[in-house]
């Protein structure tokens, strides 16, 4: 089969590094991949390429000038099926096809949540979604939010769950809770407000109020986002931490290219986004066999009822925060071992490639006339 991806950049946010996954796993079967970047050359083009797909990368200014860039190169790539990601390329595509309605278009959307609900750039999406052959997201909840907030979307949406890589994604040879240092929570993510820094760096100076000293929180992930007012979120956090008196407890490492190791290291994953798809670092995070304690965004209550595995917080709560994490570390050894080897057979369960893989392919089959779908 020849996909095309249609997607903005190619950066390292956890959409794009899902799609790098998926396209490569889907080269990996025997299927022709190939995307286009209408913003222009990113960071992980040569990535996707080194994973055998062909990646064109062309920047235009204007929205039409990019509905032209994805129009052209539908017509010279003839794929059988186009997946795009996120709103706005999903829009695009959509756009590029018109008054054709083929190639069928898969439209994404990874979170409602990041919009008002009356958000121009909402509703627009909304509306093109009505013109995809199916829309895709991560979780339950976005699938309910948009079927609320679009009714002509119930019967198209489909949730289909973030692949990982579980064979690099294992647990450590200590059990949680058994070190005798301090007990670790691990963060994973850009240190921006949407990841929820400075609720986490309050709780932790809340701790410390209450007479917990016997734990810290590492974060690992980019000290900002971009190059806009959120470039400097990381060094805001890093004083914030400094005037709060608990630098030493809350420590911004930035990137690591090895974040299975900082996983093994830990104790316990923290999550405290305000808004997200599925967070990719939950999900890495169970498969190292980690008890979590997470905000209430997307399906992580699903997660934490499913593998009884951790406590649920108030994300806008930094008291409710401090609270979770003071009962996780009040459980015995032997409780959050279990916890672990919970997360690690859920995270197996609803997280492997090879379900990612089959339920993209049976997904991509549904929108193909009959005679063209693929065993």
């Amino acid at each position: 089969m020849r996909i095309g991806y249609a997607v903005g950049g190619l950066g390292r946010g956890g959409a794009e590094l899902q799609l790098l996954r998926l396209a490569g796993g889907l080269v990996g079967r025997g299927h022709d991949v190939r995307v286009i970047a209408y913003n222009g050359p990113s960071v992980l083009d040569d990535e996707f390429r080194a994973a055998g797909v062909q990646v064109t990368a062309e920047r235009r200014a204007t929205r039409g000038g990019k509905v032209g860039v994805v129009r052209d190169w539908l017509r010279t790539t003839r794929p059988e099926v186009v997946h795009a990601v996120m709103k706005r390329a999903s829009s695009l595509a959509v756009l590029a096809r018109w008054p054709r309605r083929r190639p069928p278009v898969i439209a994404s959307d990874m979170s409602t949540a990041t919009y008002r609900s009356r958000a121009p750039v909402l509703l627009g999406s909304l509306v093109a979604f009505a013109w995809a052959d199916r829309v895709v997201t991560q979780t339950e909840l976005n699938r309910a939010n948009l079927e609320r907030l679009a009714p002509w979307l119930r019967g198209k949406t489909v949730v289909v769950r973030n692949g990982l890589d579980t064979e690099r994604f294992t647990p450590g040879a200590r059990a949680p809770g058994t070190g005798d240092d301090a007990f670790a929570f691990c963060v994973v993510g850009t240190v921006y407000a949407v990841k929820n820094p400075l609720r986490v760096i309050d709780a932790a100076a809340e701790l410390r109020r209450r007479g917990q000293e016997h734990f810290r929180v590492d974060w690992y992930g980019r000290l900002g986002l971009g190059t806009g007012a959120a470039a400097g979120d990381g060094e805001r956090a890093r004083a914030y931490a400094r005037d709060r008196g608990v630098a030493h407890l809350v420590v911004f490492h930035g990137e690591t290219a090895a974040i299975e190791h900082a996983y093994r290291r830990a104790d316990a994953l923290l999550h405290a986004s305000v808004q997200e798809g599925f967070p990719n670092a939950v999900a890495e995070g169970m498969a190292c066999g980690l008890p979590i304690v997470a905000s209430r965004v997307a399906d992580l209550p699903q997660v934490v009822a499913e593998a009884n595995n951790g406590f649920v917080f108030d994300e806008t709560d930094h008291l409710a925060i401090a609270d979770a994490m003071e009962r996780l570390m009040r459980l015995p050894p032997a409780e959050l071992a279990a916890m672990g080897e919970r997360s690690r057979a859920l995270a197996v369960r609803w997280f492997r490639v090879e379900r990612f893989l089959d339920d993209v392919e049976a997904l991509y089959n549904s929108v193909l006339p009959r005679t063209e779908r693929r065993g």
